[in-house]
């Protein structure tokens, strides 16, 4: 009987630790920041195309074509490497190692003087969707006829005092603003005759309180048509942060890219949205980049 509870034992730890080498074999180590060209990776058998943020596993390989360029950032260390084809590269836990063709370069490090505090799970960064609350569909109302919000909704922002902006319908139209907390209870409002809006001194917001703004109108139809989102100001000390972490002017797609990263995960998707519109200008042929700059 003991024999047999030591061999169960002894089997269910085996499972354990295949199951465990199984994960860490699968635990992505790199994060593309930049490509350029034609390349594809090789993970666990499987070949796909390789795209800018996509997430490299431990011990993958990555075929890059004639002409073609891919920038990559170690998670852990932040470390860069570029790679240029043809050629071909394993990327090992610490570094990638060359296969066949030039060599990979190490480039410098992704957000400097980050620490290690500061680790991007690329299951996190994903393409978003705004979501807004507003009115059901009014019936007889003229397509895109509800405003459109463009910031701040469903995120974090930096600013103390953020800019509210929504799309304008009709020219001349006038708007009214309305903001509330977390408790519903309403704490401002006016009304706007521009499509932005910026509270005015004597309105404090808390740091970490939700906050719900709420533009609305009303047409010749003498309907009202809103739409509403959320926000809330993060606490300054991840403010601090995000400034320190800012990229230079001028700096390279690749670290635009891993900025807008750890944006995104820190849930500054306005903040980060801005970052993937400039990287997608400059990549425009990549899907994935127009998806996350909401284009």
């Amino acid at each position: 009987m003991d024999k047999q509870k030591t061999s169960g034992r002894f089997l269910f730890g085996m499972a354990v630790a295949w199951a465990w080498a199984g994960w860490a074999a699968a635990a992505p180590v790199a994060l593309v920041t930049d490509l350029e060209g034609k390349a594809s990776v090789i993970e666990r058998g499987n070949k796909r195309d390789l795209t800018i943020v996509a997430s490299i596993e431990q011990d993958a390989e990555l075929q890059l074509e004639a002409g073609a360029r891919v920038v990559a950032m170690y998670l852990d260390s932040k470390e860069v490497y570029e790679l240029k084809g043809p050629s071909a590269a394993r990327f090992k836990a610490g570094q990638p190692t060359g296969l066949s063709g030039a060599k990979p370069q190490k480039r410098g490090t992704a957000l400097a003087g980050a620490g290690a505090q500061v680790r991007i799970d690329p299951a996190k960064v994903v393409p978003t969707v705004i979501v807004m609350r507003s009115l059901p569909p009014v019936r007889g109302a003229k397509p895109g006829a509800r405003p459109k919000l463009l910031g701040p909704t469903g995120t974090k922002v930096l600013e103390a005092r953020p800019e509210f902006r929504w799309q304008g319908m009709n020219s001349g139209t006038k708007y009214q603003f309305e903001l509330a907390d977390g408790s519903g209870r309403a704490i401002f409002e006016a009304t706007v005759e521009g499509t932005a809006f910026q509270l005015p001194p004597q309105v404090e917001l808390n740091e970490g309180i939700a906050y719900t703004w709420e533009i609305s109108t009303r047409l010749a139809d003498g309907k009202k048509y809103s739409s509403s989102g959320d926000f809330s100001i993060a606490p300054a000390e991840l403010r601090r942060q995000a400034d320190a972490l800012r990229p230079k002017d001028g700096a390279p797609i690749s670290e635009l890219v891993a900025y807008a990263a750890w944006l995104e995960q820190m849930e500054f998707k306005d903040e980060a949205r801005k970052y993937w519109k400039t990287v997608s200008g400059q990549r425009p042929g990549d899907e994935r980049l127009k998806a996350m700059a909401g284009e």
